[in-house]
């Protein structure tokens, strides 16, 4: 079984097959955790946030549609877990910051949507300098949850220039986030949860 793919597995999770569903769960729990350590930085919180997502998954696997990225269904559920976590977790997750809440005033950033419609304008115009092929791979991979492979039979490239496509453009979006709007880490998890970064 553990050579299927996450298409031929979701059918077999739908049905309640707990072992298809622990050969998700050991194919993307790393990639997950590693994710949610880099924005909460607390072990424990990164771990509570994974088991909760995979115990959505099970609690959702009747809905799962295996034409769907299983990838991008798990790391967009954990984005908005995450932010959820950070909305009513804040002082535990900005201890392992260690910043004052004074400093970091995520409340103004969800809330004022005058502040969070300019930062949006920031990032779609860094999207606005990259090539034409490097933003067709980048919305694909991080807005659509494609995987390398289904991105290079989308463009008909091939793997290597794909994930090449994409580490240059997610390079260059972060540090033209970091120069034009000084925002980083926790920051840009919450400015862009409508894009989803990884």
């Amino acid at each position: 079984m553990h050579e299927l793919t996450d298409s031929g597995l979701v059918p077999l999770v739908k049905k309640g097959n707990e072992e298809a569903f622990r050969i998700l769960f050991d194919r993307y729990h790393v990639q997950l955790y590693c994710m949610a350590k880099k924005y909460v930085k607390s072990p424990e919180l990164a771990e509570d946030a994974v088991q909760d997502i995979f115990l959505k998954l099970w609690e959702k696997r009747f809905s799962l549609d295996s034409s769907k990225s299983v990838k991008g269904f798990l790391f967009t559920m954990l984005r908005n877990h995450l932010l959820n976590m950070i909305r009513g977790r804040q002082q535990e997750i900005l201890s392992a910051y260690e910043v004052q809440p004074e400093k970091l005033p995520i409340n103004n950033v969800i809330e004022d949507n005058l502040v969070y419609e300019e930062y949006l304008r920031i990032y779609e115009a860094g999207l606005d300098e990259l090539s034409v092929r490097k933003r067709e791979v980048f919305k694909l991979k991080t807005m659509d949850g494609h995987t390398n492979s289904e991105i290079a039979d989308m463009l008909n490239i091939n793997i290597r220039t794909v994930k090449t496509h994409y580490y240059t453009s997610s390079r260059f979006i972060k540090k033209y986030l970091r120069n034009h709007a000084g925002i980083s880490g926790l920051w840009l998890l919450i400015v862009l949860s409508s894009y989803f970064i990884i």
